[in-house]
């Protein structure tokens, strides 16, 4: 379970779906359950079409600061997510 900031939601009411829930927090979908999204989009509110658009997402807006992927490490990551 995770906080709208530990997943780089800040912006205002960019947080709405956790708030639906008891305690506040998302629950990360599972690697395992990842192709049960690709028709309704990614994330918990199908905001990102596509998986690069997710990694694009991780990589620019963890609190921590930018994971700084390169081009290709982000493709080698979606391809390594489209094989499991």
């Amino acid at each position: 379970m995770h906080t709208p900031a530990e997943i780089g939601l800040t912006a205002p009411n960019d947080d709405f779906q956790a708030k639906r829930s008891p305690d506040e927090r998302y629950r990360t979908t599972p690697l395992k359950g990842l192709w049960s999204h690709t028709k309704g989009g990614f994330y918990h509110d199908g905001r990102f079409a596509m998986l690069l658009d997710v990694v694009n997402h991780y990589n620019n807006n963890l609190p921590g600061g930018p994971l700084g992927l390169s081009d290709a490490e982000k493709n080698d990551l979606v391809e390594y997510m489209k094989s499991l």
